[in-house]
Parts: structure tokens; sequence; C-alpha cells
């Protein structure tokens, strides 16, 4: 039997975008028709999903023709409305899913930006859908609110028992939460991208957003304390870029895909300090490329490599960021993690990935 699952989304499902929840959403929303969920899709102007894929039927939300200002809510220039002024988009569009009975499982891809509209929705449209919000971690500045959105959810579906563990301990039942992990694309090898450096001798890569929570300063810092022969391409965008420079540093800003995996194809250590993560997608890319990780310890990243294996976790610092890169500086300690990288990436996969979160969609109906 098949089902429908749907809701609004506030990511464009852009699909050059490299951002780990954008990446989430798009992988797993291709797939999920291919294990019996046809989906309801609620998307901002710009969503530019100009060849949606079978199984999807999509409603632009606000007005297609460029006007003067935007409609209430939504932002010039943004992936969607600011989660505030969400649920007045949102709603109205919710309850006609639910009044013409187009979706069986309502689906929220964000617990903060979607979870209130379709809760409100459900209650105004007296309708016994169930409610699954996917999570991946929590925000501290907005976590009592998250976790009061997804205590009134049927299921929550998050990443990994990390942030499992964190919506335990803000109140939401353990019963109604689901692990799946995500899962790694696999695109052909490429020709590498070795110019991308600006140096001789270990090529030291960042990739990811350039804001506080990232720490992609600290990917900097490394390079300094590590006092061996190395160079660092920072590939990302965001509030921290002017603060990154260096010597021995390149920043490329947004790269594509195509170039993300060429970047992977050409490194030799992944840094990655990120002090808020609800699993680390970047991590098992580089691993299943065959690149050991050096990531900051007391995240979910540790459940996305094998630490001393293929990638080691460490205190978020200069310091010790810095002597393992010196760790791994050495050819064989090297090339023997990235082996047992690859292993263990192959844990991570896209279609299982759909294949359980389909299973839990059901299991509610």
């Amino acid at each position: 039997m098949r089902l429908t699952a749907g809701g609004p989304h506030y990511y464009a499902l852009r699909p050059d975008s490299t951002v780990g929840g954008e990446v989430y959403e798009r992988e797993l929303l291709a797939r999920l028709p291919a294990h019996g969920i046809d989906l309801e899709l609620g998307l901002p102007r710009d969503h530019r999903a100009a060849s949606p894929p079978a199984g999807w039927r999509i409603t632009v939300l606000g007005r297609r023709r460029p006007r003067a200002r935007p409609p209430l809510g939504l932002r010039r220039g943004s992936r969607g409305p600011h989660w505030v002024l969400a649920p007045l988009v949102y709603l109205p569009y919710v309850v006609r899913l639910l009044r013409g009975r187009r979706v069986d499982v309502l689906r929220g891809h964000s617990v903060r930006h979607t979870g209130p509209a379709l809760l409100l929705g459900r209650a105004l449209a007296r309708a016994r859908v169930p409610i699954v919000l996917h999570h991946h971690h929590l925000y501290p500045r907005w976590a009592r609110l998250e976790a009061a959105i997804a205590r009134r959810a049927d299921a929550v579906i998050t990443v990994s028992e990390h942030s499992r563990d964190e919506l335990i301990a803000a109140g939401v039942p353990a019963d109604r939460i689901h692990v799946v992990a995500e899962g790694v694309e696999r695109p052909p090898p490429t020709a590498g991208w070795p110019d991308a450096w600006p140096g001789p001798g270990l090529r030291l890569l960042y990739l990811g957003r350039l804001e506080a929570r990232k720490r992609p300063d600290l990917a900097v810092a490394a390079l300094r304390a590590a006092n061996v022969e190395a160079s660092l391409v920072i590939a990302g965008d965001g509030p921290l870029a002017a603060e990154l420079h260096g010597d021995g540093v390149r920043l490329l800003g947004r790269v594509s895909e195509e170039d993300k995996w060429r970047l992977y194809d050409s490194a030799d250590i992944l840094l990655f300090g990120s002090t808020l993560e609800g699993f680390g997608l970047v991590i098992a890319e580089a691993q299943s490329r065959g690149v050991p990780v050096i990531a900051a310890r007391g995240t979910a990243t540790s459940e996305a490599l094998v630490d001393g294996e293929s990638g080691l976790l460490v205190a978020p610092d200069a310091a010790s960021f810095g002597a393992a890169v010196r760790e791994l500086a050495e050819n064989g300690r090297r090339a023997a993690m990235a082996e047992r990288a690859r292993e263990s990436a192959r844990r991570f996969d896209w279609d299982a990935c759909a294949a359980g979160v389909a299973a839990i969609y059901r299991d509610l109906v």
C-alpha cells in the first residue's frame, strides 16, 4: 500500500547544496517514493525543483511573479519564511492538505520551522493524521521551545543516538523517538583538485558553513599549531569568512557538489571542529573517499567515525588539533586510517535511510 506524506518545506532542495540539512532532505525525499511513500511538498517560490522526481507533488507557496515586496513572512533572497512567521505562511496550506485528505502523514523537516504549523493545522482541521518531525540537533537558544514542539508530535525521527539522548533529556518521550542514520552519496572517483591547495605538504580540508558553531577558526589554528609542512583549503561561506585568512590558507567560498567531491579526492585530512552537531555528514562523506578525519570530541560525530581507526576525536582546541595533525602526518599511519575510513563509511546508505523512514511512517498510519 502506498502512502502520501507531506507538509510545508523551508529548504529549497537545491541540487547543488552542500549544507548538511539540505543534503539530508534532498537525498531522503528523492528515495522515499521507491519505498512506497509519495510526497506533497509546499515549497517557497524559488524552490528550484524544475524537474521533480516521480512521486512528488509540489505546491509553490507565495506568488510566482516577482513583486515589489515579498509576501507576508517571506524574506527576499531567503530559503523561506522566518520561523516566527512561518505558521502564518504555512498554516493555510496545512489545513488544505488535511481537509482535502491529500496526506496520510504530516511530515516536518524542521521542528521549529514547520512543527507549529503542522500542530495548529491538525487542530483546526480536526484531523487525526499523525505528525512526524525530522530532527538533527537542538540549538541551545531554542532547546526548550523545540522540545515542547517535539513532545506534541506522534514521532520524531533523528539521525544519531546523541541527538536522541538530547531529546530525552529535554523531556521528549523516549518511545516516540526513532534513530535512522543518514547516508552517503557515492559518485564515481574524480580526477581530484590538488591545485586548490596553496602550498606543498599535507593537504588539510575544512568544508562547511563558516559560522561560530562549526568552528572553522579551529582549522586555521590547527594548521599553525601542527608545525608540519601543510596548507589548508576552506570551502564554504558564512559570517566568519573575513576572519579566516592567513599564510597557507585558501578560501574557496561555497563550492558545487562536483567540486566538493574533487576536494575530498585530493585531501589528506579533514578538520571538523564543530561543537554542535547532530550527525556530521561531512565526516561520513570524507571517510567514504578514504580521508581520515580529526573532529571535536563531545558531539554526535563520535558515531560517524571510529576513534583511533578511521579518525581522531580530540578536544576542540588548537593544541589538540595540531597534535592530531602531527600524528597523521606520518604516511603509514594515515594510509592505514584511510583504508579503515572507507570501510567505516559503508554503513551509511541513503537507500537504507529512506527504507527506515518509510517503515516508521507506515507504523504510525
